[in-house]
């Protein structure tokens, strides 16, 4: 019976590290993004204006979280055209959100504005 406890914890810690978006990125599609080394998956659903951003690559010292903020951002911006509304990019140095601002630029695409709650304790 032990070795059947083993295995079952050794599948769910194997699910818990899998890359994946949150629930309502469910149907997203996401884009790979290489930058200053690191790399990026960038989740967007063109119903919200949202988009959320995954560091995938393992690094040590872990590189700092004013660093990786910045890239995860660029990452974001590139991918959608758009800029991210001030104040609303958040996250640690894994996993970012934020809400996307397509309301001027030539190549900017036309993203439906949709409820995005980056703060959810608020």
């Amino acid at each position: 019976m032990k070795p059947i406890f083993v295995l079952l914890t050794l599948f769910l810690l194997t699910g818990c590290v899998a890359d994946s978006p949150a629930l309502g990125y469910s149907r997203a599609g996401f884009y790979p993004v290489e930058i200053g080394g690191n790399s990026y998956r960038v989740y967007t659903e063109e119903t919200r204006n949202c988009v959320e951003v995954h560091r995938v690559n393992m690094v040590f010292p872990p590189p700092s979280r004013r660093l990786i903020l910045t890239q995860m951002e660029t990452a974001a911006m590139q991918t959608t055209g758009c800029r991210i509304k001030k104040g609303t990019f958040i996250g640690d140095q894994a996993m970012s959100k934020g809400q996307i601002d397509c309301s001027d630029g030539p190549g900017a695409k036309d993203w439906v504005p949709g409820t995005c709650d980056t703060r959810p304790w608020r």
